[in-house]
């Protein structure tokens, strides 16, 4: 998740390099907002690298967690997810700032 990270500091320094110069016409906006973090499918909820990575990113930018591949499982096994990941979240990646679930 490094690269990632630092991909997104840059985009946030340049932009803030950019708002703070003298001409600001023509600026262009490459922050990242939101990262749409694909869950795997397969397997017992959220991996310990998948924790990691969201506790990396989740002052920076949104994190949306989405279940890859969905339409491979069947309408029990979704449900059965959706209810895991929301409790790992809430225990593991936010420390209380989850939202929506």
């Amino acid at each position: 998740w490094t690269p990632v990270t630092n991909y997104i500091n840059q985009q946030f320094e340049q932009y803030f390099r950019d708002e703070s110069g003298l001409n600001r016409k023509n600026i262009q906006d490459n922050r990242v907002h939101c990262c749409l973090y694909f869950i795997s499918p397969f397997g017992q909820g959220l991996r310990p690298v998948d924790v990691e990575f969201m506790k990396a990113l989740q002052d920076k930018v949104n994190v949306v967690p989405l279940i890859a591949k969905a339409d491979c499982l069947t309408p029990s096994e979704i449900k059965k997810l959706k209810e895991q990941v929301p409790v790992y979240l809430r225990n593991w990646v936010c420390e209380g700032k989850t939202r929506g679930y």
